[in-house]
């Protein structure tokens, strides 16, 4: 396991972002907040385990903060939260986490333009991820995310891209060694627009995975490589509407997990639709390989909307040769202080033991409500409720059912 990460660079990182916007902010701009943020919940299964369930009341505390600047052609923006997470009766999962999102987009006077990303989490990963043996203590998982994209062509018919990035998960229990690992990865595409409305897309994907420590019965550490060639599409047929998605025929091959290797489609598609004023509906459906599907959902523990700031239950690591995934969120507004919201998540996933083939699989499926309520410009709060159930066959997975619920409250200056 890595003893140190760049998580402290990419909080410095942000820190430095931050006082530029302070900085800026005496000119009357004010670009950045601050905020503090409390949640109070329980679970009826902590650990999502099969057997005896542990129920608990959970808190979690969070000093915030954010910007966005603006400056010539250029903007850079930052979302971080510190958060304290305490447990009434499992204390051994109490925990300090922090998130990060920071970025800088970027173009020239030509038709050069692109964007460097960079996420950074930390926090309790999954207890019931599959594929693995479960880890009953505390096991902290952290990640770090760093892209760049250059662009040539921004408004022109024909355009082409390039992306390159570099990504880290370690864990804190020694049982998730092996799935602790680095990765390097980088594509080139070609885009075409023949109307303002419709954008289509082509390229090649690829990336290399190192990974920290030998699995049970690996002599050596694993790797990894994945090839992607794929085909995008953007469409907005009307102003309500916006549909975009990406197919490709991927091969990825490990150099000792042989019985995991995959070689077929993945992608997805979004629709992002609002029929009304008050009503916005976003649908996913999604096929990708369990380390992409896993490290998607650990990253957006930040969620930032009109009502403003509310941390979100994260899935945790994806073990899994290939998940499929449909979610459709709901969000209504019933008056100009009041949202609702709701979502369904649906998971199937293909669970392969690389060393030894044996197979399994799981369904996870997750009913959540909500409610938000601004009650001025700085204060607001809300309530939060889902249930979630897992059914698993065969080795690497096991049964759960877990219902949640959760109130927080936020003060905000801006």
């Amino acid at each position: 396991m890595t003893s140190q990460s760049p998580a402290l660079r990419a909080l410095t990182f942000a820190s430095a972002l931050l006082l530029g916007g302070f900085a800026h902010a005496q000119s009357g701009d004010r670009p950045w907040y601050v905020g503090l943020y409390q949640d109070i919940g329980y679970e009826s299964n902590v650990l999502k385990s099969s057997g005896a369930e542990s129920n608990d009341i959970t808190s979690t505390t969070a000093l915030r903060g954010g910007l966005n600047l603006n400056f010539g052609r250029q903007r850079a923006f930052a979302n971080a939260a510190l958060t304290h997470n305490r447990y009434n009766d499992l204390k051994a999962r109490n925990n300090n986490g922090y998130s990060l999102d920071a970025g800088l987009d970027w173009s020239t006077i030509e038709r050069l333009s692109g964007n460097v990303l960079l996420s950074a989490t930390r926090g309790q990963s999954d207890f019931n991820p599959g594929g693995i043996v479960q880890v009953t203590i505390s096991n902290i998982e952290r990640s770090e995310d760093l892209s760049a994209k250059v662009r040539l062509g921004v408004v022109t018919m024909v355009g082409f891209e390039a992306t390159g990035g570099y990504r880290r998960v370690n864990f804190s229990a020694p049982e998730f060694a092996s799935r602790e690992y680095t990765q390097d990865r980088g594509s080139f595409g070609v885009t075409y627009r023949p109307s303002g409305i419709l954008s289509l897309g082509a390229g090649i994907a690829g990336d290399r995975t190192r990974f920290g420590a030998p699995a049970f019965g690996q002599p050596v550490a694993d790797r990894s490589e994945r090839r992607d060639l794929y085909l995008s599409a953007t469409w907005v047929p009307t102003g309500a509407s916006t549909i975009n998605g990406r197919v490709a025929a991927s091969k990825i091959e490990f150099n000792r997990a042989s019985a995991a290797d995959f070689d077929g489609l993945t992608g997805y598609v979004n629709w992002s639709w609002k029929p009304t004023g008050l009503l916005g509906i976003n649908t996913t459906l999604s096929r990708d390989s369990g380390q992409e599907s896993g490290f998607l959902r650990t990253t957006p523990t930040l969620r930032f909307g009109a009502l403003g700031f509310e941390l979100v239950d994260t899935a945790g690591s994806d073990f899994s040769q290939i998940t499929n995934t449909l979610a459709v969120t709901a969000v209504y507004e019933l008056t100009g202080k009041i949202n609702l919201d709701a979502g369904l998540a649906y998971a199937r996933r293909n669970l392969v033991d690389g060393f030894t083939g044996a197979g399994g699989s799981d369904n996870t499926t997750t009913l959540s409500l909500g409610a938000r309520w601004a009650a001025t410009r700085t204060i607001s709060a809300g309530c939060r409720a889902s249930h979630g159930t897992r059914s698993a066959r065969g080795p690497g997975s096991q049964d759960y059912k877990n219902d949640s619920f959760s109130c927080f409250g936020q003060i905000t200056l801006d």
